[in-house]
């Protein structure tokens, strides 16, 4: 833990008024923790890896209320607000996170987390999954929330079952197709100062965030380019009126460039060079490895301002780099629209947490299985009484 996140100057920052506005615009994650806060699980130990947010507040401190013992790492090294994550610490979880940890930073926060047997984890990316399997503990349940959780994880030989809800109707149809890009495009603008129209966008990666990312940039009047290797997504793509092109022609045409794949090494240094002068290089895939920002780090840099880096390319061009490559609709102070969005998602990762909590995979051998149907519709009908 650094001396950020002790820091009791940070965690005053956030105030009850903050939390208790975040109940009315959130109040099926509120009706949950209020819940989960009455019961006892003194003896339950819950280690989550997750971006460490505002929104992170009223999933775990509930758990933290019943008695649990809470550990939180960040999922992404550059998504973290130290501000949440001080209030966090302050109030009782154990905080393994910090923006703009290093690499070494980051797997030693994995190493930490999995050190010791716990009974419930909660991951998104599957790095903290990965690690309990190879340490050996046996935990009476995990859930996974992202794409490339699931790419890491399906494969593995599990000694416990782990819960994928990154591909519940409600994740992939609403979150990654809609709430994304209403997050990312309003802090692409308070970043760069851009308006889209009449720019061209290229995004990379045509599932369900990329979707979203492209329609929301087409509404917003940029003129779009798809590449996507998938040809049944690509002519999706053409019905939703965007461009499909290959890769490197997208790369040498447009002015902004989005990868949304979830998956490592999109953009390397081969494609980076391909690109054209002054290309603004952006991610909201959840592996921050979308983009090769080592081999960035590599080239003359400037900070330009707050979230943006121009990087000189030995070809007499230079780009611009988003938030380290990191999610930019995460960009930890930038806030985007629509907080209430988080509702469905916050309630999900609290109900499954005491889902398991309860002994709800008791009956589950070791395995990859979906989240419980049941509880997303329990969720999605609570969603929908909110909003009458």
């Amino acid at each position: 833990m650094t001396s950020r996140i002790k820091d009791a100057t940070l965690a005053q920052q956030i105030n009850d008024e903050t939390l208790a506005w975040r109940e009315v615009i959130c109040p099926v994650t509120a009706k949950y923790g209020n819940y989960v806060a009455k019961r006892d699980l003194r003896d339950k130990t819950i280690v989550s890896f997750q971006h460490v947010l505002e929104d992170t507040i009223p999933t775990l401190l509930p758990f933290v209320k019943a008695g649990a013992k809470v550990k939180v790492g960040a999922c992404n090294p550059d998504s973290t607000d130290d501000v949440a994550a001080a209030y966090l610490a302050a109030n009782g979880v154990e905080v393994h996170a910090f923006s703009g940890m290093t690499p070494d930073e980051y797997a030693k926060s994995i190493d930490i987390l999995s050190s010791e047997p716990a009974d419930i984890v909660a991951d998104m990316g599957g790095e903290l999954i990965e690690a309990f399997v190879q340490k050996g503990h046996k935990v009476d349940g995990a859930l996974e929330a992202t794409t490339t959780g699931v790419h890491r994880v399906e494969k593995l030989d599990y000694s416990f079952p782990v819960f994928n809800w990154n591909d519940i109707a409600i994740k992939d149809r609403l979150h990654n197709r809609h709430h994304v890009a209403q997050e990312m495009w309003p802090v692409f603008s308070n970043v760069t100062g851009l308006a889209l129209y009449g720019r061209s966008v290229l995004v990379i990666g045509f599932g369900p965030v990329g979707r979203g990312v492209a329609e929301r940039a087409r509404n917003l009047g940029a003129v779009v380019s798809v590449a996507e290797r998938d040809p049944v997504r690509a002519l999706e793509a053409q019905h939703h009126g965007c461009r499909v092109v290959s890769l490197e022609d997208g790369i040498k045409e447009c002015a902004i460039i989005v990868t949304a794949t979830g998956l490592s090494g999109i953009l390397g240094e081969k494609q980076i060079k391909q690109c054209r002068r002054g290309a603004i290089l952006v991610n909201v895939g959840h592996s921050n490895t979308e983009i090769d920002v080592a081999w960035l780090d590599t080239q003359k840099q400037t900070k330009m301002r707050r979230y943006i880096e121009r990087f000189e390319l030995d070809n007499s061009r230079e780009v611009y780099l988003l938030n380290r490559g990191s999610l930019l609709n995460l960009a930890p102070g930038m806030g985007g629209s629509g907080k209430d969005l988080f509702d469905p998602f916050s309630a999900i990762l609290i109900r499954g947490i005491d889902w398991l909590a309860s002994g709800g995979a008791a009956s589950f051998k070791p395995g990859f299985y979906d989240y419980p149907a049941e509880i997303e519709r329990e969720i999605a009908e609570a969603i929908l009484h909110s909003h009458s």
